[in-house]
């Protein structure tokens, strides 16, 4: 172990030395650089999971260059040599077209703003500098850098060129000026829309304008100090982040109200199809101009439809009984000609296993703004018990009209109005009715013409002057001889 004495020594001195001097220049660089490749990694991932989201890429690809020209000028920052201040300009020109291809880019598929041909123009004379700046030595900036000196810059000193400006430089100088034309044609069209965006591009148009000038100036010998036109290129990255994070914010939050809303729906619809069941009713609802029927579980069951089989009204068509089925189209035809209103309907269907139900369906047509059919929404019910109990009665109503008839006695029935509503043939073939007040039955047969009188439904009064209360009943009398 060491003595105390130099441990102390040595802590001493660590303390009075002067500390390290920081570089902010690097530090300012590195930081933007690292943020803008931190941003492009996470845009990337959401392009990953939604390759729809084109402008996430873009963005990802314009950070990603953003962060390279950030190097590249802090190594110009630091060159020592006109040689590696002179390349390290003619690689710049790479990142800096892929930045001004990737914004042009962005504000067509992220803002759907800016004229095309400006958009063509701004690319094509870009990229006509860079094969200009790859055919010219040592780039499209300077025919010639002289020397290299330093000047001071954030507390610590710099590198800029000293050298003969190459007029070609014009052209990339021109596409900027274009992308300026370009970015702000694209923020008044955003602004004209009443977009929420009308932030994030005026920043672009700032930034761009901010980039352009510094660019011109410090190349043409205007101002000397070191090209800083990465900050604002980092500008314009941190402004596109802002606004596609918030798109993603809002996305998040979005899908959180859609989870709840879904939520509450799914419940609501437990809701309906228990009271559906209960009330033994199909609850349906018709999308008419998309041909799509939402349909309660009760619904699906009583014409037999499987829970997850789409529903249409071509496909409800196929279900009902062949000799109902034109009648229910000329049904729904007349409902969709008129305007709107209820209407009802019973009709039979062929369930799977081949048994015949019948339905009663109750609905409504919803007509939109311009007077046509949009919705219609309605029940439906199973009535095969009914039609079968009055298809019972029917029969039943028959063969006691049969038997009545053929019985040789006058049999008659009335009604709780006190009015006789059934007379069997009988008395239909040897009696009279006369509606004048009262009824009178006239014996036509018998020689003394004696009459029978019903003063009610309920009196029936013989020659004799005695009268029975009857609700029905049957009397006996010679045929009449024809």
């Amino acid at each position: 172990m060491l003595p105390l004495r130099v441990v102390s020594a040595l802590s001493s001195h660590l303390l009075l030395s002067s500390p390290v001097p920081i570089s902010w220049v690097t530090l300012i660089w590195c930081m933007c650089g690292g943020a803008c490749l931190m941003l492009a990694l996470m845009h990337l991932v959401v392009w990953w999971k939604d390759r729809t989201a084109r402008a996430n890429l873009v963005f990802s690809v314009m950070a990603i260059a953003a962060a390279a020209f950030a190097v590249l000028e802090l190594a110009l920052m630091r060159a020592e040599t006109p040689e590696q201040f002179g390349l390290a300009i003619r690689w710049m020109h790479v990142p800096a077209w892929v930045i001004i291809v990737s914004l042009v880019g962005f504000v067509r598929l992220y803002l759907r703003a800016g004229r095309r041909w400006l958009a063509w123009a701004v690319v094509g004379v870009r990229t006509l500098s860079l094969i200009f700046n790859f055919g010219f030595s040592p780039n499209i900036n300077y025919r010639e850098i002289t020397a290299v000196r330093h000047i001071p810059f954030l507390g610590e000193s710099v590198s800029v060129a000293e050298g003969v400006a190459n007029p070609w430089m014009l052209v990339a100088q021109l596409s900027l000026l274009l992308l300026v034309v370009f970015v702000t044609d694209a923020a008044i069209t955003v602004w004209r829309r009443g977009d929420r965006r009308q932030g994030l591009v005026l920043s672009i148009v700032f930034f761009v304008l901010a980039a352009t000038a510094d660019a011109v100036l410090i190349t043409w010998g205007i101002i000397s100090m070191p090209l800083t036109a990465s900050l604002f290129y980092q500008g314009i990255v941190a402004a596109m982040g802002y606004g596609l994070s918030y798109d993603l914010f809002r996305a998040a939050q979005l899908a959180k109200q859609f989870q709840a809303s879904e939520a509450a729906l799914h419940e609501s619809e437990e809701r309906i199809n228990l009271v559906s069941n209960v009330a033994n009713l199909g609850l349906w609802v018709w999308d008419i101009r998309n041909d799509e029927l939402w349909v309660t579980e009760k619904w699906r069951r009583l014409l037999g439809f499987a829970e997850s089989e789409p529903v249409s009204f071509d496909r409800v068509l196929q279900v009902v009984h062949p000799e109902d089925r034109e009648r229910m189209k000329q049904l729904v035809q007349h409902a969709f000609e008129g305007s709107g209103g209820e209407y009802e309907n019973e009709y039979r269907i062929t369930r799977p296993d081949g048994s015949t139900r019948w339905i009663a369906g109750h609905g409504s047509v919803e007509l939109d703004e311009r007077g046509k059919p949009a919705f219609a929404r309605g029940v439906s019910r199973d009535i095969t018990l009914r039609k079968q109990a009055e298809e019972a009665l029917r029969e039943s109503e028959a063969r006691f009209r049969t038997v009545a008839d053929a019985a040789p006695v006058m049999i008659w029935m009335s009604g709780t109005d006190k009015l006789c509503n059934f007379f069997n043939k009988v008395v239909c073939d040897e009696t009279t009715v006369n509606f004048a007040g009262f009824w009178i039955l006239e014996h036509r047969a018998l020689p003394t013409m004696a009459r029978f009188s019903v003063t009610s439904a309920h009196v029936l009064t013989s020659p004799s002057g005695s009268a029975q209360k009857k609700n029905s009943g049957w009397c006996s009398m010679p045929r009449r001889t024809p």
